[in-house]
């Protein structure tokens, strides 16, 4: 799919590396991407950054992810009595 449309590869991956590279969060000082390290898409390539989809999370998804948390893989179920 990225062979035949990499206009919107590259769109999506300069929003997300314009994302991560604003983004701090709330324990760390510095930006979630290293601006050091960080493969950044040429600015000559005369792309427009594409808006990446948010998608909110409804109640019943933040219950299947509370059950797949770390910890949880491969426990046996717990008999209710």
């Amino acid at each position: 799919m990225a062979l035949l449309m990499p206009d919107l590869v590259l769109a999506a991956a300069i929003e997300f590396e314009r994302y991560g590279l604003a983004l701090v969060s709330e324990v760390r000082t510095e930006p979630a991407f290293d601006p050091d390290t960080l493969w950044r898409v040429p600015t000559e390539i005369n792309v427009v950054p594409f808006p990446l989809p948010i998608r909110k999370l409804r109640p019943r998804d933040l219950v299947v992810l509370n059950e797949r948390r770390a910890g949880k893989r491969g426990r046996a179920k717990a008999k209710t009595q």
